[in-house]
């Protein structure tokens, strides 16, 4: 027992401590890129922490965009490098498009993939790919397949096995060491004053339908550069498409002047929140089940009312299914061993009458007991049985007592013995 509760108490504690590192990998500096929870340079908490002082009410949301509030902001990140670990389904996109149609603003820098198939008229497109470390060797061999083109670079990743075995701490460090890409500024247009000019770092290409109504907030390097910011309206709502996220992180955030144009968007298109942060496609939160649905849907009361209901008609016209259970009757302490002896010891005594005489005295005290009848003689007791209008009962006694009389012989017993039985059965009905 002492073994098995030290394995126990070992399990137990390895288990606490993974769950703990799960949640602080979750919420702690080491969160995926854009959380809200990432208190890290690629994190956004700075960012969460600037909704909330600017009076946004802002939100992670952990679950699927099947029930977002009416109005406010729900803001979606991220970049190459972090694509999305959960692809917004057909669901998702429909129920966003309805939303925003209502009056709710999107606001999506940098999240490739995110507005695709949505029906908004907007998206974020380009090559997404690192220049160094071991993705961009990937990307740029797959370029050159594609290409069918023959460089010196072809022995970059044929030489990668033999790097791994001479120094693999070495080649390691070359190949996940990727520098931050520089930052490019960004300028706003003579109709988007209120926002300042950023920077942004690997902005995507920002493209709207020709059939759109729009209105170009930013544009990368001066006035005729690419646009890196749209404003499109959809019905009463509006979709914000920024190209890249990355001013949107802690190490950004001041430095580049993301905070400052985030409080100018919330204060035109969101000035009393929500604001809704989508953790969800992140990484972080769960499926929604069919009880958390029916509950976000406000059929919880009723739930409970419905439950209170069959309970109270189950008490009311509830039955058992059986009878009530009673304790079994004690087993007789006679046995057929016993029977058998004292049937052999009357067959010994040779004395058939007097064998007759003892079971009928033994048949008239039952009678007695079942009447309730404190007299022991026959006649007596067929008296007592007259008197309370039981004339088949007290015929049936002196019958008994005639078969005695009339006696028997050894052969003639059993018959004798089964008639007393039958008459003091009719005697008992």
């Amino acid at each position: 027992m002492r073994q098995a509760a030290l394995v126990a108490a070992v399990i137990t504690g390895v288990g606490l401590t993974a769950v703990m590192c799960q949640r602080v990998s979750e919420r702690g500096r080491y969160a995926s890129a854009f959380s809200t929870y990432g208190a890290g340079p690629e994190g956004t908490r700075g960012l969460y922490l600037l909704a909330s002082r600017e009076g946004a009410a802002p939100r992670r949301w952990a679950e699927e965009l099947g029930r977002l509030p009416e109005g406010g902001m729900l803001v979606a990140l991220g970049d190459c490098d972090q694509w999305m670990r959960r692809p917004l389904g057909r669901v998702e996109r429909e129920t966003l498009t309805r939303w925003v149609e209502a009056g709710g603003v999107l606001l999506v820098a940098g999240a490739p993939g995110y507005l695709d198939d949505a029906g908004l008229g907007v998206r974020l497109s380009g090559r997404c790919g690192s220049e160094g470390g071991l993705i961009g060797m990937l990307a740029r061999a797959e370029d050159r397949r594609q290409q069918r083109k023959r460089t010196g670079d072809d022995a970059e990743l044929a030489e990668l096995g033999d790097a791994f075995t001479e120094e693999p701490g070495a080649a390691f460090e070359d190949l996940t060491e990727d520098e931050l890409p520089p930052p490019r500024f960004v300028y706003p247009l003579d109709e988007a004053e209120r926002l300042p000019s950023v920077a942004m770092r690997s902005p995507l290409t920002v493209e709207v339908d020709e059939d759109r109504p729009r209105q170009t907030l930013l544009r990368i390097d001066g006035p005729d550069g690419p646009v890196a910011g749209v404003r499109v309206d959809v019905g009463e709502g509006a979709v914000v498409v920024l190209a890249s996220a990355s001013l949107f992180q802690n190490r950004d955030l001041a430095e580049h002047r993301g905070g400052v144009l985030f409080a100018r968007l919330l204060q035109e298109l969101a000035p009393g929140g929500p604001v809704l942060f989508d953790e969800y496609h992140l990484g972080v939160g769960e499926r929604r089940s069919m009880m958390r649905y029916l509950r976000q849907a406000g059929l919880a009361p009723l739930g409970l009312q419905l439950l209170l209901l069959i309970a109270l008609l189950i008490w009311r016209f509830g039955a058992r299914f059986g009878s009530p259970q009673q304790a079994p009757p004690p087993e007789p302490a006679g046995t057929a061993s016993y029977v058998e002896g004292v049937g052999t010891l009357y067959a010994k005594a040779a004395d058939p009458q007097g064998t007759l005489a003892i079971v009928a005295r033994r048949a008239l005290e039952r009678v007695a007991e079942h009447h309730r009848l404190a007299e022991r003689a026959a006649e007596a007791i067929a008296e007592r049985l007259e008197e309370r209008g039981r004339a088949e009962e007290a015929e049936a006694v002196r019958g008994i007592a005639r078969r005695v009389e009339e006696g028997s012989s050894a052969r003639g017993l059993s018959k004798a013995l089964a008639a007393i039985d039958r008459l003091s059965a009719a005697a008992m009905k």
